[in-house]
């Protein structure tokens, strides 16, 4: 006896198939469609088409424990939620199939119920997206006031499930106004840097972050904030490029607008550059993460790690996911971070969200425009505030 699975563009084309490999007695066991195709499973051997046996006791009791730790958390893709959803609509699928005489007997009423099959997944999968984004709680909350719960508002602000429960214990015990002012004070104290002064005790500045991240511009911003105030007057900007990165002349237009020197160096060199200077020097690094790293982690061995600040550039525009992504790639550097072309785009909760759990400290906000004056240090009063404002909304 044979068991086979066979796919085409339809019903008809499937079942010529079956029979053509199994004969007129061939028995269909399932109909789905997938990626827009029809996919039948098909046996000659009456057995194997009675209704399968019910499952283990670990397996039935598995849906009581997933729907268990599915309390009081949000219902979204890939969630313990949906992937119980997701097998359910599956067994469901599989139950409606009866056992058949012959293929020739009943090929009309087994189109029929292939169809039904794929109007019911199309209907199954339109309920699961409007679950997704749900929140499920316990009894006790299921009262007209859910609505106000600061995890809730929090979430419908746009803050991220993760940072909601990485600062939850702020929360506790609190009324729910006073549960969002703790949150986001918690998490305004974790996005900011809590050293951005050692900024301008370094004497050298490495601006590092990805192509169109403004760091070339941010460079020249961070050479005019020190030379406004009276930080320091010899200073040099530099714009240090790697293996294969065309140089750009835009480093030195900026430095004859602030009366600056300036120098276009290899990655490799400046090393070498920075013991034949005694200037502070702000150094624009356009090379690959681990370009960078080898010649900042070689400057710092040389001057130690007083004398030398990093600073990333991280447009606000960005998405949550970019932001998480390029946190990673230079964690290990600890990096001050600069939000740039704030005038563009503002950074949302789910971007700071990000940037609380993935980034080593915001310590600079700047748009993209004005050289001099450009530059705010970030604080987590003014912060703290516009998240506030956010999550009131």
């Amino acid at each position: 006896m044979t068991t086979i699975t066979v796919t085409a563009a339809d019903t008809a084309q499937a079942m010529d198939k079956i029979v053509e490999r199994l004969g007129d007695d061939a028995l269909i066991l399932e109909t789905v469609k997938r990626n827009g195709r029809i996919e039948m499973v098909a046996t000659n051997d009456p057995d194997d088409a009675q209704t399968p046996a019910p499952a283990s006791n670990a397996a039935q009791s598995a849906p009581t424990d997933t729907a268990s730790a599915a309390l009081d958390v949000e219902v979204g893709s890939g969630s313990p939620f949906t992937d119980l959803f997701d097998q359910q609509m599956i067994n469901t699928i599989r139950d409606r199939g009866q056992p058949a005489a012959t293929a020739a007997d009943h090929f009309v009423g087994r189109a029929n119920e292939a169809a039904e099959n794929i109007d019911v997944l199309t209907e199954l999968r339109s309920i699961r997206q409007m679950l997704g984004g749900m929140m499920i709680t316990r009894p006790e909350g299921l009262d007209v006031t859910l609505g106000h719960a600061a995890p809730v508002r929090l979430h419908q602000a746009g803050f991220s499930s993760a940072a909601i429960q990485q600062f939850h214990q702020h929360m506790v015990g609190l009324g729910d106004d006073e549960a969002v002012s703790a949150f986001t004070n918690a998490l305004a104290d974790r996005v900011v840097h809590d050293d951005v002064d050692s900024l301008f005790d370094s004497r050298i500045v490495f601006v590092i972050g990805s192509s169109g991240s403004g760091k070339t511009t941010l460079a020249t911003k961070i050479a005019a904030y020190f030379k406004e105030h009276g930080i320091s007057e010899r200073m040099m900007l530099a714009a240090a490029t790697g293996p294969g990165i065309g140089a750009s002349e835009d480093i030195k237009t900026y430095a004859r607008l602030l009366n600056m020197r300036a120098m276009q160096i290899g990655v490799g060199e400046i090393s070498t550059v920075i013991q034949e200077t005694s200037n502070r020097m702000i150094i624009d690094l356009n090379a690959s993460p681990e370009d960078a790293r080898a010649a900042i982690s070689e400057v710092v061995e040389r001057l130690g790690a007083r004398k030398v600040t990093v600073v990333q550039a991280i447009p606000g525009g960005c998405s949550a996911t970019m932001i998480s992504q390029q946190c990673r790639r230079y964690r290990k550097l600890q990096p001050i971070i600069a939000l740039t072309k704030l005038d563009e785009c503002e950074a949302m909760p789910a971007e700071l969200s990000a940037l609380a759990l993935e980034g080593t400290g915001v310590g600079l906000l700047t748009g993209t425009k004005s050289i001099v004056g450009g530059i705010a240090i970030a604080t987590m009063p003014i912060l703290a505030q516009y998240l506030q404002e956010n999550a009131t909304q």
